[in-house]
């Protein structure tokens, strides 16, 4: 079977151990493929309304620019040890989950990072989610691991069947039905 080019890796990164290893790993994947590379980088809360006092504003906003920091940082480390590797990089607005999934409607594969554990480890709102709502495959990168010494194997993420476009939820977090 020949395989086909991988387009787009979308990857959600935040100020965890397992979003670095996700990023490692989705940046490896990225270059061994030729895809490009889009890092989705999720705010750790979300900003305050327009009608908030300013200083919660002025807050917001420099916390925005710590979050900017950090992604041009770690987008810059994996433009330096991936030469030629397309990088597109975005600052998640006040929902990561659905700006995650928006960028992912586009893409042949999604990468999220995982907390260590057994079976009886909580996913997570957002990795739940993406598991409900992806219409692309995803790849769970557990625990902090930087698993680029272990790609995927040569397949074509094109042969797993797209589940079809379901509404994402305007509510935090998944809905359960």
């Amino acid at each position: 079977m020949s395989e086909e080019r991988v387009e787009r890796i979308v990857v959600g990164v935040d100020h965890r151990a397992e979003s670095r290893g996700a990023l490692a790993w989705a940046a490896a994947e990225a270059f061994r493929r030729g895809a490009d590379l889009v890092v989705v980088h999720a705010l750790e809360a979300p900003s305050p309304a327009p009608y908030a006092p300013v200083a919660r504003r002025a807050e917001a906003e420099r916390r925005r620019a710590r979050e900017r920091a950090a992604l041009d940082r770690a987008v810059a480390a994996i433009e330096e040890r991936y030469p030629g590797l397309v990088v597109d990089r975005h600052l998640s607005g006040d929902n990561p989950v659905r700006d995650l999934l928006w960028h992912c409607e586009a893409a042949d594969l999604l990468v999220v990072g995982s907390a260590p554990g057994g079976p009886e480890t909580h996913l997570g709102p957002l990795l739940l989610a993406c598991l409900r709502h992806a219409r692309c495959p995803i790849v769970v990168v557990n625990g902090g691991e930087e698993s680029r010494d272990r790609p995927l194997p040569r397949t074509s993420y094109r042969d797993t069947p797209r589940r079809p476009h379901a509404e994402i939820p305007a509510t935090r977090g998944p809905r359960f039905v």
